[in-house]
């Protein structure tokens, strides 16, 4: 996404405001010294945040997002933002004031106080500007977490699907993206479990079909499934399965640099050298993988072995497998 000014500085522009919280700052408590001064500034109301806004909007030309979000629509983006953030950990420049939220359409989404130069390493981000108080509330779950914030979680996440049910979050001041979250009370658990369990179901009522079709092109075919960030074999094609398989080998974790989880964060099909996974399998020498998703979730691998050149034709089954079991 363009953005019209990344190297914005505050302190250039709300000069008195500055100058007041200076003269404040031997006044507050050691919690308070500790935060960010654009957060204490906005959290003591010496800048107004509809002002801070308007002028970060201008300047930046990004979305906002609207006031008054509830926390029961803020609760629906807390699975979201705890992966995201494990996906992005890696990266050190994220604080109460600058997070990462979810994944969209490939895109991290990012809701921080200001724009942090910093996220121009990453190259498919949407950045939203969000109130101290909706940071503080995503700071607190992926950040702060305490123990028992951990066993509510858990519940939470029973509870509410990650995707699909219109949000009304966005100031859609300047074209923003629309985003999508199914939502579910603490009534029906089983129901967002039946959802996100559906696609595992699909995959294996056509199990043989799938491996059937793959099997003209490929000369294996697995399907991996992610659990705990960790790639695991869901199915494999009868041939394959027959040999003496080290199914540990196809655990890749998706936080180290690897080609899975590549297409994790991109979404985006791969081919590749088997070498790639330092596997050794009968004659293979190419691996074709393709991404397996529920709404824009990546939640698992299509992947096709072969022993010759893989061409634009492999490529498209594997995709075309994916968007049938994702319909």
């Amino acid at each position: 996404m363009h953005y019209l000014k990344t190297n914005l500085n505050w302190e250039d522009f709300f000069l008195q405001e500055s100058l007041e919280l200076e003269e404040k700052l031997p006044n507050f408590d050691l919690e308070s010294m500790r935060k960010s001064k654009i957060r204490l500034l906005l959290e003591n109301k010496i800048l107004n945040w509809a002002k801070y806004e308007s002028w970060v909007l201008k300047n930046l030309g990004c979305a906002s997002l609207k006031n008054g979000v509830k926390d029961d629509i803020l609760k629906n983006f807390i699975t979201n933002s705890q992966q995201a953030f494990e996906i992005y950990s890696n990266y050190d420049f994220w604080s109460e004031d600058l997070l990462p939220i979810f994944i969209w359409q490939n895109q991290l989404i990012v809701f921080g106080l200001h724009y942090d130069a910093n996220l121009i390493k990453i190259k498919e981000h949407i950045f939203i500007l969000a109130p101290p108080e909706v940071l503080t509330y995503f700071a607190k779950i992926i950040i702060n977490k305490t123990d028992s914030e951990t066993d509510e979680l858990d519940e939470l996440e029973q509870s509410f699907s990650k995707t699909n049910s219109k949000i009304e979050g966005l100031d859609l001041e300047i074209k923003a993206p629309i985003l999508n979250f199914k939502t579910f009370n603490n009534k029906t658990p089983q129901i967002a479990q039946v959802e996100r369990n559906s696609i595992w179901e699909f995959m294996q009522e056509r199990h043989e079909e799938y491996s059937f079709e793959a099997k003209k092109q490929f000369s294996a075919y697995v399907v991996l499934k992610i659990e705990n960030n960790t790639t695991y074999i869901f199915k494999m094609d009868n041939d394959l399965a027959k040999m003496a398989l080290n199914k540990n080998s196809f655990n890749y974790n998706l936080h180290e640099d690897n080609p899975f989880a590549r297409v994790f964060r991109t979404g985006i099909s791969e081919s590749f050298g088997i070498t790639q996974l330092n596997l050794n399998i009968e004659n293979f020498k190419y691996v074709c993988v393709t991404a397996l998703k529920r709404s824009f979730q990546v939640v698992g691998f299509l992947v096709g072995f072969k022993e010759s050149q893989l061409s634009e034709n492999d490529q498209n089954l594997l995709e075309e497998l994916a968007k049938e079991s994702a319909a």
